[in-house]
């Protein structure tokens, strides 16, 4: 008489000679009937560890393009190693804004205290080439298409340029686009804003609210060590 033991041993051995074989692994007759625990939303929650997921223009200078893995100049949801293509152009609701002071330079370190000694020890250093800070303002967006909420930071000296006709459009509509700059030596794209002319559903007001809650109120500093997070400068 086979024990559970041996017929679990069993399964595994079949299990890992079809895995050894390239062949799909199918489990359904092993879990037939087995209820999961836990839904789609308590593995976003657990999976995004409280932070949202930012809202990013995917230039040239990004790794992703630069490999060809993401289109150039195309917007992206970016959520840890994860790049959603939102395309050319985006709707936002812009709910809320904050100062933001970031350190990428071993690690990542966060200020929003705009007269915390790190807030202002990351904006000096920001004048420095390749230092790996930037400050300026974040948004709190809602993206309608994907029915998510994300952060919109303009940290660079061409986003802290386009900044105040994001902040025009706050608690209303706008539609993102990139637009080309001119330097001396080199041009490069940054986010352009527009009215937005497409009407859509408004978020669920509930979820507005907490996050907006948790948005002004984000603690004076945080340090991540999460590694190959790639921002453009």
């Amino acid at each position: 008489m086979r024990t559970f033991k041996n017929i679990v041993a069993n399964v595994w051995a079949v299990v890992f000679a079809e895995a050894e074989d390239g062949a799909l692994i199918d489990l359904s007759s092993i879990t037939e009937g087995a209820v999961q625990k836990y839904d789609d939303n308590d593995f976003d929650a657990i999976a995004s560890a409280g932070y949202l997921a930012r809202l990013q223009l995917m230039t040239s200078n990004s790794a992703q393009c630069k490999s060809g893995a993401f289109p150039i100049n195309h917007y992206a949801l970016v959520s840890g190693q994860s790049y959603q293509d939102l395309g050319e152009s985006l709707d936002i609701l812009v709910i809320a804004w904050r100062p933001k002071a970031l350190d990428t330079s071993d690690g990542v370190i966060t200020a929003y205290d705009k007269e915390d000694k790190e807030f202002q020890r990351i904006v000096a250093a920001s004048d420095v080439k390749d230092s790996g800070c930037m400050f300026g303002p974040e948004f709190l967006v809602y993206i309608p298409s994907i029915k998510e909420f994300a952060t919109f930071f303009f940290g660079s000296k061409s986003g802290r340029r386009e900044a105040p006709a994001v902040r025009g459009r706050m608690h209303k509509a706008a539609t993102m686009k990139a637009q080309e700059c001119k330097g001396k030596s080199h041009t490069w794209f940054s986010p352009t804003t527009m009215p937005c002319t497409t009407p859509f559903e408004q978020p669920d007001m509930d979820k507005l609210q907490e996050e907006l809650q948790k948005f002004n109120n984000p603690p004076k500093s945080e340090i991540e060590t999460a590694e190959g997070e790639e921002r453009d400068r």
